[in-house]
């Protein structure tokens, strides 16, 4: 027995102790057992009267169900004779699976709502084997009177937590509770070596990509005190790192290091930090198959430089025709997330030196904006003709004695025949006068189309991030497109809808944006724009196949049903005429989230 009858005594006596006297009368319990009674009652916890709530959107099916089952099965066998129930909670505290190997601990259970759905974080119930296993990040029991609650008293609970290998988070706590009396300590070794296997098939639940991320990341994890960050659906960190990079700098480095999976397997690469720090970043990308898996990077502080700026390039600016002097530096456009701002100054440089640019992104990334901006900055009296390239190579530029920037959109559309006429269009513009840029969509770079023909004649090449990798960026972005909207208006948006933006992944960038703003505008013309006034598609997390119209359809459907239901799932799936099942496999399907 983990306490005898005497002990089991001592302890009731000082719990009615502490609750009559407060922290003086938890004498002679353990430690862990005070500090959880303390917290407890800090949080509010009535002891005599039991409460616990439930929720309705608990995942019964999730991953962790699936990789726990198959030891909870086996756990039960192990405890056949052993009067238990054995519980799984997600990690929000909130049951998710209960097996039962007495039926008699099983309808005491039932009294306490021990159950799926109920939610025994220690701040709701007190001190239990699920909700203290969350608090104190280790296994626990907690037998009869050391629980917090009076109605939980009669009975003995161990949890052990549930520790994704990859994340290296808390996904769940595995418990075992049986009545007091009946407790022993051999339950504590089962449920831990029980807690481990499960975090164990939760590694190999994973894909045969994710798998391959995390091996790669352990092998470089091996180095002695070698900074390592994996990048995939989530973000893995070492020790090292979380010691060297703050919070925010781990953020920067992520969002860069998604810029750069994009580009190819091997990288060497510097990212500039806000707090004037900069990282040499090694990147392996790990392919299975054609599945991109993530990357993985290994980082290394570099010797204090002066920091890149866009606004106070050291490089300075050619003089504009017929002045005397340099141009005024160019201010920094929006936006000072690593792969952005180090692309502004690549983007300036090259108009400083007079290359020819070839500038790279997705649709809508700001490449033509980007350009126009940073001329502007060198050359405030200088004019900018833009176009696409057939218009532009048969019309001409303009003659003009101050500096011009010349800008041929989608060269990646051009046929046959401009891409015969544009290299002596090119020469005969002067350069001492004429900056030239040209825009090519990201993903036709390795097309055999009629552009590759004339790519000899730029200079350079810059890569802009799309807005899904500038997260950091995107309320500068929003404010600038709000004032350029709405000038005047004072609008702003409502914290609820900023983190409904920031979580969209904008497939069509700044168009796709500043096209939900105005429509939220319209909505609202003035004031706070909140969650409802964008449009419902802005509540998808975007999805990685096309829909097709009907499923489409059936997204907006959804979307707007659970907006009226106010996020109720339950409701939302009445009104649909659904199973709650079904809607929960369709708002994963179609990646909706919640505003």
């Amino acid at each position: 027995m983990h306490q005898g009858r005497d002990a089991l005594r001592h302890v009731a006596a000082a719990r009615a102790e502490f609750l009559e006297r407060g922290v003086a009368g938890a004498t002679g319990v353990r430690d862990l057992v005070a500090a959880s009674w303390r917290r407890s009652r800090s949080a509010g916890v009535d002891a005599a009267e039991y409460r616990t709530s439930y929720h309705e959107d608990v995942d019964l099916d999730s991953r962790l169900v699936r990789s726990a089952r198959p030891v909870i099965d086996r756990l039960a066998v192990e405890m056949v004779d052993v009067p238990v129930a054995i519980a799984l909670s997600d990690a929000q505290a909130r049951i998710v699976h209960r097996l039962d190997c007495s039926t008699a601990v099983g309808r005491q259970l039932d009294r306490v709502d021990f159950n799926a759905g109920f939610d025994f974080g220690e701040g709701g119930v007190g001190t239990n084997g699920i909700g203290t296993v969350f608090e104190t990040g280790a296994s626990v029991s907690v037998v009869g009177a050391e629980h917090f609650t009076e109605a939980l008293v009669r009975f003995a609970c161990t949890g052990a937590p549930i520790i994704d290998p990859v994340t290296g988070r808390v996904d769940g706590v595995l418990d075992v509770s049986s009545l007091a009396e009946t407790w022993t300590p051999l339950m504590h070794t089962l449920v831990r070596r029980a807690a481990v296997d499960i975090g164990r098939n939760l590694l190999l639940d994973r894909s045969q990509a994710k798998r391959a991320l995390f091996e790669t990341f352990l092998r470089a994890d091996a180095r002695p005190r070698q900074a390592v960050m994996a990048v995939g659906d989530s973000l893995t960190v070492n020790r090292r790192a979380q010691q060297l990079y703050s919070a925010a700098e781990q953020r920067a480095v992520h969002q860069h290091a998604l810029f750069l999976m994009s580009r190819r397997d091997r990288v060497t690469d510097s990212v500039t930090l806000d707090s004037g720090r900069t990282v040499r970043l090694r990147a392996t990308r790990i392919l299975v198959g054609e599945e991109v898996a993530g990357i993985v990077l290994v980082l290394d502080d570099e010797p204090s430089v002066p920091r890149p700026d866009v606004a106070s390039s050291a490089a300075r600016p050619r003089s504009p025709a017929g002045t005397d002097g340099p141009a005024p530096p160019a201010p920094a456009p929006s936006g000072r997330s690593p792969a952005w701002t180090a692309a502004c100054a690549q983007v300036r440089a090259g108009l400083d030196r007079g290359d020819r640019l070839l500038v790279l992104g997705e649709p809508g990334a700001g490449r033509r904006t980007i350009v126009a901006e940073l001329f502007g900055g060198l050359h405030p009296a200088g004019a900018v003709v833009a176009g696409e390239v057939e218009q532009v190579v048969a019309e001409g530029v303009p003659a003009g004695a101050g500096p011009t920037l010349v800008v041929l959109r989608h060269l990646d559309r051009i046929g046959r025949d401009t891409a015969e006429r544009l290299p002596a269009f090119l020469a005969s513009l002067d350069r001492d006068q004429y900056a030239v840029a040209a825009t090519l969509d990201d993903a036709r770079t390795g097309a055999d189309l009629p552009f590759r023909a004339v790519l000899r004649e730029f200079a350079q090449a810059v890569r802009l991030p799309p807005l899904r990798h500038r997260t950091d960026d995107l309320p500068q972005v929003v404010e600038r497109l709000l004032t350029e909207l709405a000038p005047d208006r004072g609008v702003r948006l409502h914290p609820a809808a900023s983190r409904l933006i920031e979580r969209h992944p904008w497939p069509g960038n700044l168009v796709q944006l500043r096209e939900a703003l105005a429509a939220a505008l319209q909505r609202r013309p003035v004031g706070e724009l909140r969650p409802d006034d964008l449009p419902a598609w802005c509540r998808t997390g975007g999805s990685s196949r096309t829909l097709t119209p009907l499923e489409s359809a059936e997204r907006e459907a959804i979307v707007t049903v659970l907006q009226e239901c106010r996020g109720n799932r339950v409701h939302a799936a009445a009104s649909l005429g659904m199973a709650r099942s079904s809607l929960y496999r369709k708002i994963k399907s179609y990646a909706i989230t919640d505003a």
